[in-house]
C-alpha cells in the first residue's frame, strides 16, 4: 500500500502558491521561474504540474486569492452599522494600503487582464476567476437589494429595479476602478523620478468623492449622502484598521 500523501491537495496549493509569492518578491511578475517555485516549496515538479501548468496559472491563482481578500473587507465594511450610500462609499475611503496582501497586488490586475495570460491560463483557474468575481458582485447586489426590500433605496417602478441595481453597483465600481488606475499612472511617473511614496487613502473631501457622492445621491434614498455621513464613515474605516 502506498503510503498516505504528507500534505492534502488544498494543503499542497496552499504551499505552491505561498512559495510562488515568495519568489515573485524576490524577483517579479516577469522574472519567476516554475523551478524557482518547486524549489522553494520543496515540492517536486510533478507535483506542482498537479496544481498549476504554467507561470500564467500561478499568475492567475494569486490574482484569485487577492480578490478573495478584497471580497472578505469589502463584505464587512457593507455590514457596517450605516446607511447603504455610507457603506458604498466606504469603498472608495479604503486605505489601499490597508487592503494590500501582497507587495503586488496591482501588478496583478493588470496581469490577468491580459489577453496573452488569458488565452495560456488553464479553464480551471480561469474558471475559478470568473466564481470569484460573482461571488463579489453577489455580495454588492444583495447590499442594495436589501436596501430596496427596506425601503431605504426607492424605486417607483418595480420593472426598474434590477437595472437601478446595476446602474448604481457598476456607475460605482468603474469610479473607484478607475479612480485607482490613475493613481497607478501617477505613481509610474513617481517611480520613474525617483520620488514613488505609499499613496494615503483619498481625503474625504477630495474629488473622487465629491463626484462619487453626486452619483449616489442621483439615486432617491431615504437619507441621501452627506458630508456628516461621511466623516461617521471615515471613523469608522479607522476603528477597523482599514483607514
Amino acid at each position: 500500500m502506498a503510503p498516505a500523501p504528507k500534505f492534502s491537495m488544498q494543503e499542497q496549493e496552499d504551499i505552491i502558491l505561498n512559495a510562488a509569492a515568495n519568489c515573485i518578491e524576490k524577483t517579479s511578475l516577469l522574472d519567476f521561474t516554475m523551478s524557482a517555485v518547486a524549489k522553494e516549496a520543496a515540492i517536486s515538479m510533478g507535483s506542482i504540474y498537479k496544481h498549476v501548468q504554467c507561470k500564467e496559472d500561478i499568475i492567475f491563482a494569486l490574482a484569485i486569492r487577492v480578490f478573495k481578500h478584497y471580497s472578505m473587507i469589502f463584505k464587512e465594511i457593507l455590514e457596517l452599522p450605516l446607511t447603504t450610500p455610507e457603506r458604498i462609499m466606504g469603498i472608495t475611503l479604503l486605505n489601499p494600503m490597508k487592503m494590500q496582501l501582497y507587495p503586488f497586488d496591482t501588478h496583478l490586475d493588470a496581469f490577468v487582464a491580459n489577453e496573452l495570460v488569458v488565452t495560456k491560463t488553464s479553464p480551471l483557474w480561469t474558471e475559478r476567476m470568473i466564481s470569484a468575481h460573482q461571488h463579489c458582485e453577489e455580495i454588492f447586489y444583495q447590499t442594495m437589494k436589501q436596501a430596496v426590500q427596506n425601503n431605504e433605496l426607492i424605486c417607483d417602478d418595480e420593472n426598474e429595479i434590477e437595472a437601478m441595481i446595476d446602474e448604481i453597483n457598476l456607475g460605482g465600481w468603474s469610479l473607484t476602478v478607475g479612480y485607482q488606475n490613475v493613481e497607478r499612472i501617477t505613481q509610474i511617473r513617481q517611480i520613474a523620478l525617483g520620488t514613488a511614496q505609499l499613496h494615503e487613502p483619498v481625503a474625504s473631501d477630495s474629488a473622487i468623492v465629491r463626484i462619487f457622492t453626486r452619483l449616489i445621491n442621483s439615486y432617491q434614498w431615504q437619507t441621501p449622502l452627506d458630508k456628516a455621513g461621511i466623516e461617521k464613515t471615515v471613523q469608522l474605516l479607522i476603528a477597523r484598521n482599514l483607514r
